[in-house]
């Protein structure tokens, strides 16, 4: 009888932990990702979204997951004839390199907002990258926001007018990092 109650304890105890591990699925028509790129003088924004994507929660905590970065969907909300060479190879050349990708590769749950690590891929180039993100769960979803992103584009291939290789380009020079506001909501 004892035997018999330690076996249905532990079976229990693991049900339980594994219980507390999630999968979510990103909801691409909901979340959003804004681009803020800086040029010596003034600027640009824009949009981009997600083509697909999963974040797993550990306890409530996320503790891993990723994204793909649907890169046809680049727009540039301030000026929307800039798309079309953001698009280029002067820029993230989308003919050849259609997708970006994000994948979560630590977490650092220790602060009240997570750190968390992953491997941005743009270009087939693959750079680690790490921020702090706002991370709330209901019953049913997930949502998580992270703003400021620095991404540097040098990282990536991407020169064009760049202020720290181009020297002699005075107010035409475009700053060499650009920044990502994220926001993902997912669902189980």
């Amino acid at each position: 009888m004892k035997r018999t109650s330690l076996i249905i304890a532990i079976i229990c105890t693991a049900s339980l932990a594994f219980a507390q591990k999630t999968n979510y699925k990103v909801n691409t028509q909901t979340s959003t990702i804004k681009w803020n790129a800086k040029k010596i003088v003034g600027g640009h924004v824009g949009t981009i979204n997600l083509q697909d994507g999963t974040l797993q929660t550990d306890k409530g905590k996320i503790s891993g997951g990723g994204f793909t970065i649907d890169m046809n969907s680049m727009a540039c909300t301030d000026a929307p004839k800039l798309t079309g060479h953001l698009k280029n190879e002067d820029f993230f050349n989308v003919p050849t390199y259609p997708t970006a990708k994000f994948v979560i590769s630590k977490v650092d749950n220790s602060k009240v907002n997570p750190i968390i690590t992953g491997n941005l891929t743009i270009k087939n180039k693959t750079k680690s990258i790490s921020f702090p993100a706002k991370v709330s769960t209901t019953a049913d979803g997930l949502f998580a926001e992270a703003t400021g992103v620095k991404v540097n584009r040098l990282d990536f291939d991407i020169q064009y007018r760049s202020a720290s290789i181009f020297s002699d380009l005075g107010n035409r020079a475009i700053e060499d990092e650009f920044t990502l506001d994220i926001q993902i909501k997912a669902t189980k």
